[in-house]
């Protein structure tokens, strides 16, 4: 008997990957931003989008809400576009691990919630202060690196922290069925 393969991406992925990544597109255009003080970079309500969007589709739906998550950043788009392409496949290979090994919905919520808070503090911020090293030098203000990510963290909390109780109160109202990974 010979094993059907699954489509690296279905119509389904598709289709939620572009809904999710319009809305985070929506609101960069939208220019609805908020400052982190002491550095260069703005803040926007997109990452309960990206979050929630790439784990239900996975890494290869990730990619494409990173992508547009990423790419009409102000002023810094190739930085952006490394930390949520990175942060939007990551959250897509995680969510699915700890949706499969946690049997129950608290455990299932608990692990996402620690799930947004690695995307912001391990993966996101850093690789964005990263982008914004290789790709933009000059917007560091001549901070040195460790100076500017302890800036962004310290200024990314209020956002992750609103993110990651948002999105495990959405999480956890899900039916069951719109809670399981697509892919």
């Amino acid at each position: 008997m010979e094993e059907v393969k699954k489509p690296l991406l279905t119509p389904r992925q598709i289709g939620m990957a572009a809904a999710f990544g319009g809305a985070a597109l929506a609101i960069v255009l939208a220019g609805i931003t908020i400052p982190i003080p002491g550095t260069v970079v703005v803040t926007d309500p997109r990452e309960p989008f990206t979050t929630i969007g790439s784990s239900l589709t996975g890494p290869i739906g990730g990619l494409v809400i990173g992508f547009l998550a990423g790419i009409a950043e102000p002023g810094i788009p190739w930085a952006s576009l490394l930390a949520h392409i990175i942060g939007c496949m990551y959250m897509g290979l995680a969510y699915k691990f700890v949706y499969n090994h946690f049997p129950v919905l608290w455990m299932k919520l608990a692990g996402w919630a620690v799930l947004v808070l690695i995307y912001y503090f391990v993966v996101v911020v850093p690789l964005f202060v990263v982008g914004i090293w290789i790709f933009y030098p000059a917007e560091t203000g001549g901070e040195a690196f460790l100076p500017l990510l302890g800036a962004l963290e310290i200024g990314a909390v209020p956002e992750a922290v609103l993110t990651t109780i948002f999105t495990t109160v959405i999480m956890g109202i899900l039916p069951e069925r719109f809670r399981r990974p697509v892919w």
